[in-house]
This record gives C-alpha cells, sequence and structure tokens, in this order.
C-alpha cells in the first residue's frame, strides 16, 4: 500500500489541494461530514477524476517523538474533529491490485509481446483496408530494443497474422527519417499547448501525449510524408549525401531571385519572358515537377497543407 499527492494533472488545482487549501472549503471544518461527502464534494470542486476521488484519504499523525502516520479512508468515517490546520494532510491511496502506469523498458520481451497487440491495433484502426492489402508499418530503427532474432520475431508475426509489413528505416539518419523529419516536431507542438500549466510528473505528462495524438491532424503527417519523398530526390541529387536537404529547402526554389525578375542583371532578357538566372530552377524545369512536389518544397514539419489522404494511403509511424 503507498499514498500519494498526484490529485490533477492540472499543476494549480494540485498545488491548491497539496497546499492544504481544500480545508477552507469545508463547511464547519467538515464536522457532520462523512469521508464520502467530503470526496463527492472535492471532486465536484477541483474537478477530479472519479478514479481519484474513491481513492482520497485523510492522514494524520499520533505518538510524541517518532509519529506515526494514520488514515481516515473508511467511506462512511465521520470526520467530526479530524479536519485541524496542523494535523491533517489528504492524499491519494494505492493498494494491493490496483492497477497503475510505471515505465517500462523496451527490450526483447516487452516487444515480443506488445508489437502483435500493435499489429491488432493497426488493422482495426484501418477497417476499409482488406487483408489481402498489406499495409507498410515505418519503425525509426534504434537501438536497445531487443534482440536481431526478437525482431525478425515480431515482423515475421505482424505479417503472418495481420499483413503488416515492417519496414526499418535507415538508423543514425534523421533526414531519411520521417519521425526525424517532421512527426515528433508536429506532435511536440501539441503537447506544449495541452501541457501548459500541468504537473511535470511523467504519468501527467504520459496523458497529455496520448491526448495530444488524438487530436493531431492526420494532414500534418502527409505533409512530413510528402517532405520525405523529396528528401530522397535531394539525396540522389547529392549523390548519396544529405547537405542538399537543408540547402534547398524554402520558397527560394520555388520563386526567382531578384536576378531572375529584374531585367539588365545579368543578360539583356526582360524579366517577363521568365528566364532564370544561374543556379535558380528555369520556368520549363520547375513545370516538371507536379504540383504536390512544388508544395513539398515549401513545407516546414508540422506546417497545414490542403492535400487530402486518400483512405488506405496513410503511412504508419511508430517510435520503436
Amino acid at each position: 500500500m503507498s499514498h500519494n499527492q498526484n490529485f490533477s494533472d492540472d499543476a494549480g488545482i494540485n498545488g491548491t489541494i497539496k497546499d492544504g487549501k481544500w480545508k477552507d472549503v469545508l463547511p464547519d471544518d467538515g464536522n457532520g461530514m462523512t469521508l464520502a461527502e467530503m470526496r463527492e464534494m472535492l471532486a465536484q470542486l477541483y474537478d477530479l477524476d472519479d478514479d481519484i476521488r474513491d481513492r482520497l484519504v485523510i492522514r494524520y499523525y499520533t505518538g510524541g517523538t517518532r509519529p506515526t502516520p494514520k488514515y481516515v479512508h473508511q467511506a462512511d468515517a465521520k470526520l467530526d474533529g479530524w479536519i485541524t490546520p496542523e494535523n491533517c494532510t489528504l492524499m491519494v491511496r494505492m493498494k494491493a491490485g490496483d492497477v497503475r502506469e510505471v515505465d517500462v523498458s523496451c527490450d526483447s520481451k516487452f516487444m515480443t509481446e506488445t508489437m502483435p497487440q500493435v499489429g491488432k491495433a493497426i488493422r482495426d484502426a484501418y477497417t476499409w483496408v482488406p487483408r489481402t492489402t498489406p499495409i507498410y508499418l515505418y519503425l525509426d530503427n534504434a537501438g536497445g530494443h531487443g534482440t536481431k532474432d526478437a525482431v525478425a520475431a515480431y515482423v515475421k508475426a505482424l505479417e503472418d497474422d495481420y499483413n503488416v509489413i515492417c519496414v526499418h528505416q535507415r538508423p543514425r539518419s534523421p533526414p531519411t527519417n520521417m519521425l526525424d523529419l517532421g512527426v515528433w516536431m508536429a506532435l511536440q507542438s501539441v503537447v506544449e499547448k495541452m501541457h501548459f500549466r500541468k504537473r511535470v510528473q511523467t504519468d501527467a505528462l504520459a496523458r497529455t501525449v496520448e491526448s495530444s495524438w488524438a487530436k493531431l491532424e492526420p494532414i500534418k503527417l502527409t505533409n512530413v510524408w510528402n517532405r520525405w519523398k523529396m528528401v530522397l530526390d535531394l539525396i540522389i541529387e547529392d549523390n548519396g549525401g544529405d547537405a542538399l536537404v537543408e540547402a534547398k529547402r524554402g520558397k527560394l526554389y520555388r520563386t526567382p531571385t531578384a536576378a531572375a525578375v529584374e531585367p539588365g542583371l545579368h543578360d539583356e532578357t526582360p524579366a517577363s519572358e521568365g528566364t532564370a538566372a544561374a543556379g535558380v530552377a528555369s520556368e520549363d524545369a520547375e513545370a516538371e515537377l507536379s504540383e504536390e512536389d512544388i508544395d513539398a518544397l515549401d513545407m516546414e514539419p508540422g506546417d497545414i497543407d490542403p492535400l487530402d489522404m486518400e483512405p488506405g494511403s496513410g503511412i504508419i509511424l511508430v517510435p520503436v
């Protein structure tokens, strides 16, 4: 059995309760109330989850030089005389058998047990994709997530049981990794907004991340996918290097430079004829790109782009 003071993810509410200000709202210092009545009152006042409400107990100390903690935990217990400014604290009780979230290690055992659940969840989410049509699961291929045998086992299990094909991206290559290319950034921007003024404990942050993922617009993942295709083209253009990935980003490669639009800087051709200066793609060269490719050149990770995601064309990105 253990106790904590994680009442609410909201940092302001949690701090108010931890500071003991909950005592100030009880009528007549709680005299005449039961613990169950106090729980309900505080839950409504501070918007506490039902799971937290039902675990609220009052801690007090007895003894002299070595005080011993005691708890008022029975729902029908009367609070007469228990609510004092000095000798009582509100706590959340966890007892044997309760389910709680803990940190885990993504080792071989965890990955082997969890990845089949991921395969089932993907098929449940993409109900319109026939089982005969494969769904490709892109993984970032980070180290420390199981042995080669464990990876081979879950890759085979996902393909055999759910027709989900695992594609491990090249490790230590952020430009070609869609998660590093923009997915993390897009998700982080939502998390920062939703977690503002909330507790810094890991359980509160984990809930915010889950909520942020549920609110993340699919178009942001489509933007990253389109940018990724452009990155691959730039790597090919650079003969396997990645120097052009950042060098050729933004509107510079969609619009002419000043030399191209102002006649007489380099030649006598009027700008109205659309001639490009050296080092800038010409009008004909730009025309070879599709409209989607041109838009993707100017895309920043997390930007909204007016592209429609067709059913079945989404790429699932998992940080494993």
